[in-house]
């Protein structure tokens, strides 16, 4: 038998390993008549006006003041978490040294895409979570994220890796316990948000982890498990996530995948003027956002490569790179719209950051060092994003 003959048959017995994920999604009409709001009231469209985002936002406020009664004018704190992949070793750092500091605030609203929304829920939570977050960012290895599926896989299947480490994992950290404070937090006014990729539609949705957590009892912990999952799926490296759901006796199912598809980092729509619903409602709030950016704001020079892989990599590169910094500066510009204060922080230009997925330990110890390093005298934010300091574009 030929050569080429004997590698096509090899194939094909190894592709019986490699079956692509199951999904039974909405036709397009179908999706056009869905109640949405009616079927997860605790998720929107990160690219519109939610509805009846007024009522909701004042409920929220409300709470958040009565809970700094005494305190003069309250103050309001965001953190933003981007993604990074490995590099969300360096906003653990962060983190945790912002804690040493003893400068860190409580966050009523905390937003997190990819590897800013593993670390978002116990960031939410505060500071007596920081010796989980920092053994999960110290200790982790590629083998606790991903395992390479094979060729197979990428041929026939749905990417090339499996992410059951990945699952376990968020096992290991987003317990039952840890779902419990979060729905307990909510009732407090506070707001955790996370971003996934609606693959179907292919637009930004955030999920309102805390109302999740709130609202759906023993179904909470493993939604809130695949949501963040999904976030963190790079397609083509990991499987798209499969959310399951039940309208008007149809069972179907939506592919999400990592949020950064379609932002690096979000805190809230433009369409949302939230110095405009302030005024309306008479809301008296200062209000402070905090933006972590897990990796370099700048490119570094090195000569560039020939081979066709080389060249597509380092595009990606550069456009993940260039969009990370537009949505910095989009946040930029609607918070000084709105009156509130901004502060960011990113891996700063003497260390070249990598955006790999290996997961090398003693890089994200390094990556974390240096965050806490950064963070731990309190008084490392800057006002204003890259481009604006200095002309960066």
């Amino acid at each position: 038998m030929p050569r080429v003959c004997i590698i096509f048959f090899l194939g094909l017995i190894t592709a019986s390993c490699a079956t692509p994920i199951k999904h039974t999604p909405l036709t397009a009409a179908e999706f056009s008549q869905v109640d949405f709001q009616q079927l997860i009231p605790e998720r929107w469209w990160g690219d519109t006006l939610p509805d009846g985002v007024e009522e909701g936002f004042k409920a929220a406020v409300e709470l958040v003041i009565a809970r700094h009664a005494g305190d003069g004018t309250p103050v309001s704190n965001a953190l933003v978490l981007s993604g990074g992949s490995a590099n969300g070793a360096f906003g653990v750092g962060i983190l945790a040294g912002w804690t040493e500091s003893g400068k860190r605030p409580e966050f009523d609203y905390v937003t997190g895409i990819s590897t800013g929304a593993m670390i978002a829920p116990l960031a939410f939570l505060g500071s007596d979570y920081d010796t989980a977050l920092t053994e999960a960012y110290t200790s982790i290895t590629k083998e606790m994220v991903y395992r390479t599926e094979g060729i197979a896989s990428a041929i026939w299947g749905s990417s090339l890796a499996s992410t059951k480490p990945l699952e376990e994992l968020l096992e290991k950290y987003i317990t039952v316990d840890v779902v419990r404070a979060l729905a307990a937090e909510q009732r407090k006014g506070r707001n955790l948000s996370v971003l996934t990729t609606h693959f179907d539609a292919l637009r930004p949705t955030v999920w309102d982890i805390t109302a999740i957590a709130s609202n759906r009892g023993d179904a909470a912990a493993p939604l809130i498990r695949r949501i963040i999952l999904a976030s963190a799926a790079v397609p083509g490296l990991f499987p798209p996530v499969t959310i399951e759901w039940e309208y008007a006796g149809k069972t179907f199912t939506e592919l999400h995948v990592d949020g950064a598809v379609t932002s690096q980092v979000f805190a809230y729509p433009p369409q949302i003027r939230v110095g405009e619903l302030d005024k309306a409602l008479g809301i008296k709030l200062k209000r402070r956002v905090f933006v972590i950016q897990n990796g370099n704001s700048i490119s570094f020079y090195e000569p560039a490569p020939v081979s066709t892989i080389s060249i597509i990599k380092r595009a990606i590169s550069g456009l993940l790179l260039s969009q990370l910094n537009r949505d910095v500066e989009r946040i930029y510009y609607v918070t000084q719209r709105d009156g509130i204060e901004f502060n960011t922080i990113s891996i700063p230009d003497n260390y070249k950051a990598n955006r790999s997925s290996e997961f090398d330990r003693d890089y994200m110890l390094e990556l974390y060092d240096l965050g806490y390093a950064t963070a731990k005298t309190g008084n490392f934010w800057q006002k204003r994003p890259r481009a604006e300091e200095v002309g960066f574009n």
